[in-house]
Formats: structure tokens, sequence, C-alpha cells
């Protein structure tokens, strides 16, 4: 389907319903819809799209950046009074191109009933939010049963601002779709422990969470023994069937700082089981990301933690390990919060629960 998002200005310039536009964009061009995003802002640009640019909105300009097109969706033109000039062009097109649906997207609404009603405006109309469908079918005089809600998305990736590696790993692995996200920054060799990671994510799995567990780390070509160690944890992972639940990052590209500060942010705690360790730099790299430190009980993490961790013994058993995991982090407001925007807010969900069905309905 070719679809035309509209809108005053599109990034770069940086705005609330730009930034909307650009990402809702993305994620119709990514389920292969075309997309053209016409704009009044020269070098306007937004991966994945058409760009057009129609100065001033001039009619003819118009006319043949929506060719073709069978869905054209207005960011809040028709309900802001800026450019009305613009929005009085766009009203006239809707009336004229009796076989394309357009779609009045809103954001805000400054304009009286009477202006908009001199629009003669032929739309079907969408808000952002329960609160701006009120306040649209109120001040304007239309039935709330006229008016769809679409909440806007949120592109976890860019928000954490995630690296193309760590983005598409994400992705492909559905990370934030996950219920519990363990990180362990880790070399493969045989003090870290990783048997312990494996284990542990199995005893959480067995407990019907969707828990998975992210090593960094990838055998060292130059080290017989960390080649023998790797071959022994990736024949655990098959034993276990948790090569989707324990995922050797570190064997599918090789991770930069700025990866690896981006696994620190999708995650919502550190395992860290090492055996032995001469300090243990990951826990206050956790720290900082705000998450909750889990590792042995070995000197170095007690003398650099402290009280700030959470502590296992080498010898107890990874049923009880997962159990307290369980545990702390159900107390853990923040992490299932950050789970629950992503899962409810996602662009991908917004498409799937929102975006499809609306233009299906069509």
């Amino acid at each position: 389907m070719r679809i035309a998002l509209v809108h005053y200005a599109a990034p770069p310039v940086i705005g609330g319903v730009e930034r909307v536009l650009e990402q809702q964009a993305q994620i119709l061009a990514m389920h292969g819809h075309e997309v053209v995003v016409v704009s009044g802002n020269k070098g306007a640009k937004v991966q994945g799209a058409i760009m057009e640019y129609a100065p001033n909105f001039y009619i003819k300009r118009l006319r043949s950046a929506f060719t073709g097109c069978e869905v054209i969706i207005v960011h809040n033109m028709f309900t802001m009074p800026f450019a009305w000039d613009c929005t009085q062009t766009l009203a006239e097109l809707s009336r004229e191109m009796t076989g394309t649906r357009f779609i009045n997207w809103v954001h805000d609404v400054d304009v009286s009933k009477d202006t908009f009603d001199d629009l003669h405006l032929r739309a079907e109309h969408v808000a952002v939010s329960e609160v701006r469908r009120g306040e649209f079918c109120q001040k304007l005089g239309i039935t709330k049963t006229k008016c769809k809600v679409v909440p806007n998305g949120i592109n976890a990736g860019a928000t954490l601002g995630l690296t193309k590696n760590v983005s598409a790993f994400a992705s492909r692995h559905s990370i934030f779709e996950r219920e519990m996200v363990l990180f362990h920054p880790s070399r493969i060799v045989a003090r870290k422990n990783i048997e312990l990671t494996i284990e542990t994510t199995a005893a959480l799995c067995k407990m019907g969470i969707d828990a998975v567990s992210i090593v960094t780390g990838a055998a060292d070509p130059h080290r017989p023994e960390s080649q023998e160690y790797a071959e022994k944890v990736n024949a655990l992972l098959r034993k276990k069937k948790m090569e989707e639940h324990v995922l050797m990052a570190g064997q599918r590209f090789e991770a930069s700082d700025e990866d690896v500060r981006g696994f620190y942010d999708l995650s919502d705690a550190l395992f860290f089981p090492s055996k032995v360790e001469g300090f243990g730099l990951p826990l206050l790299e956790a720290a900082q990301h705000r998450l909750t430190v889990f590792c042995s009980d070995i000197p170095a993490h007690k003398e650099v933690a402290g009280k700030h961790a959470e502590y296992f013994a080498l010898s107890e058993k990874p049923d009880a390990i997962a159990a307290r995991i369980a545990k702390a982090l159900k107390k853990d407001a923040f992490g299932a919060r950050k789970r629950e925007v992503v899962r409810q807010f996602s662009w991908e969900r917004i498409y799937k629960d929102y975006l499809e069905p609306l233009l299906k309905a069509g």
C-alpha cells in the first residue's frame, strides 16, 4: 500500500510530531508499505521513505506527491492554526480525491468549531490518546465513535541510543519482549563460570519465566584452552536446549564499548558468577546503569560491591539462585515499568494492534 504522511515539517526538524511521523513512517516501511513523507521543509529526510518537498503546500505539488496513494495521513494540520491556507488546500484535496482515504491525525486541538466546519473536510479521525479524543470531539462537535485512538509508539533502540549491532541483535532475538534479561559481560574462559549462567537461566525458564542471558565474549582463537571451554559451553547450551535463552553475542559480532553499554541498557540485572576475579569492574558499571547485581560471593566481589549486590555461594544450586533472582526482580518497579512500556508501546506493538487494523479497515 502506498501511504503518504503529511506535516508542516519532518526530520531533521526536532519536535514531538516530527518524531512520531518519522517512526510511524519507518514501521510502515518495515511492514512492506511504500511510504511518502510530504513536508514543507527543504532537506527533510526519513529513512525508508520517499521524500516530497512541498513548499507552501501548493495544490499542484501536492497532487503530484499524492499520486498513487491509497491513504493520506495528515498530522495535526487540520486542528492547529498554523499556515491555515495550507490546511485549506489539503481539505480541498480530501474532497477532490474521493478514491483516497484521508486521515486527520490529532495530536493537539486549537481551532474553533466554526473554523473546522468551514474546511468541509472529508476524512477519518484518529487521536493519539483518550484525552485528546475527548477534547477533539467535545470542542468540534464530533461523536466519539467517529474518532479512533492510536497511541504514539516508542523506538526503544533509538531511545536507548543502541548501536546498529545491538539494535539488530535485540530485534532478532526479541529481547524487548522477554520477561527478564540478564547480562553477563565476559570472555569465554573457565573462571567466568558461564555454565552457571546457562544452568540458572534454564532454572528461570523452568519456573515459567521467559528469561534470556546475554554473554558478550568470544573464545580467544590464540588460546587452545579458551577454544576447548567454548566447545564445552556450546555443548551444554545444546544439551539444555538454551540456544535462544543464553545468547553468545561475541560469537555473532565483536562487541565494542558502545555495544557493551547498549547491552547494559537492555538488561534488568547483571549476573556475574565468576569463580575468581582480581577486581570485577562490571559490578561498578552495572551500578552506573541502575542494574541489580547478582554475583558470586568471592572476595574481590565483596570488596568492590560491598552491600550493593545480591550474593550467592558458588556451591548454591541453580534452582535456588534462580528463585532468588525472580523474587528480587519482582520488587524492581523500575525494571517492570521499563519492560511494560516496551511491550505496550513499541512501534511493532502499535503496528500490530492499531495501525494494521486501521489500514485494513479501509
